[in-house]
């Protein structure tokens, strides 16, 4: 059995003895039956749901509530999914405790008894449930609901002739909200000893954030696409089918740490003998969180020994949603007919995919309504206009890869790689998506030196020259974002509410907006998208670029010189932001390089796609 399809089954099961049966004489619900110990509270837990518990009983004080001695207690409790999809639950509990007690559903419950493939729960619906707690013991018992509990993660065990109430799970642990899959989309994972992408199953290990493997899904062709929805896991999904490729960056929040107390380069991975520095920097610390979890106090930064700080990046915040995460591009975006057709919007549909020229010669207006396209009435990649936003990258969006990628769940913590190696290798190709010098830099060349899918082991501290150049240190990560084309970003100067257009009558971005001379674009200009597409800076200093403040969550100064790379303010005359640089400047290209533009068509200049949900 190949080595990502051996998956283990893992389920949560009680702890303490449980069975399940129907009780004669109370055909009317389902029993749990419960041999106590100690005097400890029985725990009733959700499964994969991060929601909400509620109820009506004036008893419910704080999730608990009590049952006396020889005491029947019902209650309904409601369950609300957060989720930014639906979600599969199931109650199981927790038994500390000693003596006698009884739990059950009632016939009022739907879906009774529950079984081990879970209850549905629709994004952002709730239903009831209603429970009854009998206790024949001689204390009285507090039952405590939770959500989750901290137990979804132990691998536990069923018993041998036990039926156990437990739900299937993901192996993920890191707290990473579930990505957000369209219909038409199709999730992968990577099969290495085949070299192919393979269909997921998305209840087993489709992603692993603790193991630097961020969760992949595809768009395929219209031909395709039902056969591919209706396979069973482990089914090639062909690269000649595959139209674009995704990867989900969840919804996090960082902090930046200074060793020192005066410069803050990140935190000191153990065993490294020098300080954090500009040249090579240290970990970023980003912990996972929900969709109703925003923290905006913070300096984005501490010194000490406990990360405190926390700051959302402004990436998660879409048109006043606030996200459970986006897809991103898992390349620079190509065309269908693999050239590069310049400043145009049709006949020439965007794929993402590797080994293909990058779309170049376009300018800023142009990227995003090509990148529109995408979700269009009629769009070819089979996606409702109603449930995802298809737009170009803004820059606050490819912040989010900045700071997961210098994180414990990018590059930055995976394991194969050490020192300066811990940067995303280059692409030296210039304008083949996915190729890399299998080094942090390098000249530029004529030729794949390395394909993204190249597994071969660079040797001591380097780890592998394809998975190198992802974000990710392996085939899961983003790619193209050092060196390969300048990407433009829809970051914008926009100094007193008045946005620009670029340098002057013949290089600028096509929208309407001011010039370095003051003067007004409009001659065949096009109107600008809603703002919720662009970042505006109000000056030209990263200090103060954010309403007086520094941009936090934007990649920008936090981050800049980081590696070497290199660090530039959009500018009157160049108010277009790009990222990741080009490999003509191999020496000022970086993940964290960000720099400027006149927003016009390059033969450099190529752009990233990113999905948000709707």
């Amino acid at each position: 059995m190949k080595e990502r399809r051996k998956f283990e089954k893992s389920y949560l099961i009680v702890l303490g003895i449980i069975s399940l049966f129907l009780l004669v004489g109370y055909s009317s619900y389902a029993l749990f039956t419960v041999k106590k110990e100690n005097k400890e509270a029985i725990r009733i837990v959700t499964g994969t749901l991060t929601g909400t518990l509620t109820s009506e009983d004036s008893a419910f004080q704080e999730n608990k509530i009590t049952v006396d001695v020889n005491t029947k207690k019902e209650i309904t409790i409601t369950l609300t999914n957060n989720n930014g999809r639906d979600a599969k639950l199931n109650f199981y509990y927790v038994d500390n405790v000693g003596e006698k007690v009884v739990i059950g559903y009632t016939s009022k419950s739907n879906d009774v008894p529950p079984t081990q493939e879970g209850i549905v729960l629709e994004k952002e619906g709730s239903k009831s449930y209603t429970i009854k707690i009998r206790n024949e013991g001689t204390e009285s018992v507090t039952i405590e609901f939770g959500s989750d509990g901290g137990l979804p993660n132990k691998e536990l065990t069923f018993k041998e002739n036990r039926k156990c109430i437990g739900i299937y799970q993901e192996r993920d642990s890191s707290g990473a909200n579930m990505p957000v899959l369209a219909d038409n989309m199709i999730p992968v994972v990577y099969d290495v000893a085949d070299k192919r992408w393979e269909k997921a199953d998305i209840t087993s290990e489709w992603y692993n954030y603790d193991k630097q493997e961020w969760a992949n899904a595809v768009t395929v062709t219209s031909t395709s696409r039902s056969g591919y929805q209706q396979a069973k896991a482990g089914v090639e999904v062909k690269m000649d089918d595959i139209l674009q490729m995704w990867v989900w960056i969840p919804r996090y929040s960082y902090t930046i740490k200074s060793e020192d107390g005066t410069h803050y380069y990140g935190k000191k991975e153990v065993g490294r003998a020098d300080n954090p520095s500009q040249a090579l920097p240290g970990e970023i610390d980003v912990k996972f969180i929900n969709v109703n979890s925003k923290d905006t106090n913070g300096s984005a930064q501490y010194t000490g020994g406990t990360a405190t700080n926390w700051y959302t990046p402004p990436g998660f915040t879409f048109g006043g949603k606030e996200l459970p995460g986006i897809w991103i591009g898992k390349f620079e975006t190509g065309s269908i007919n693999n050239t590069s057709p310049g400043d145009v919007t049709t006949d020439n549909l965007s794929v993402i995919k590797p080994n293909i020229t990058s779309w170049r010669h376009i300018r800023a207006s142009t990227v995003e309504l090509v990148a529109m396209g995408v979700t269009n009435i009629e769009n070819m990649y089979g996606f409702d206009q109603n449930s995802y936003d298809a737009h170009a990258t803004k820059n606050t969006e490819w912040a989010l890869i900045c700071y997961l990628t210098q994180s414990k769940y990018g590059k930055y913590g995976n394991p194969l790689y050490s020192g300066a190696n811990k940067q995303v290798y280059m692409n030296n190709m210039g304008y083949m998506t996915g190729c890399s010098s299998g080094l942090p830099s390098g000249d530029s060349v004529s030729s794949c030196g390395n394909a993204y899918d190249v597994m071969i082991d660079r040797g001591s501290g380097q780890g592998y020259a394809g998975g190198g150049a992802s974000s990710t240190g392996n085939i899961y990560g983003i790619y193209d974002i050092n060196g390969g084309a300048y990407e433009y970003v829809m970051g914008n100067l926009a100094e007193g509410g008045n946005r620009r257009s670029g340098a002057n009558e013949s290089r600028n971005s096509g929208y309407i907006g001011k010039l370095m001379d003051g003067s007004q674009f409009t001659t065949n200009a096009r109107v600008w998208q809603e703002d919720k597409y662009y970042d505006y800076y109000n000056t030209a200093v990263e200090t103060t670029a954010c309403n007086g403040t520094q941009c936090k969550g934007h990649a920008l100064n936090e981050l800049a010189g980081w590696y070497g790379d290199s660090a530039i303010m959009v500018t009157a005359p160049y108010a277009w932001g790009h990222r990741g640089g080009g490999v003509l400047i191999s020496s000022r290209a970086g993940t964290f390089s960000y720099e400027h533009f006149d927003g016009a068509g390059d033969a450099t200049f190529s752009f990233r796609q990113v999905l948000t949900p709707m």
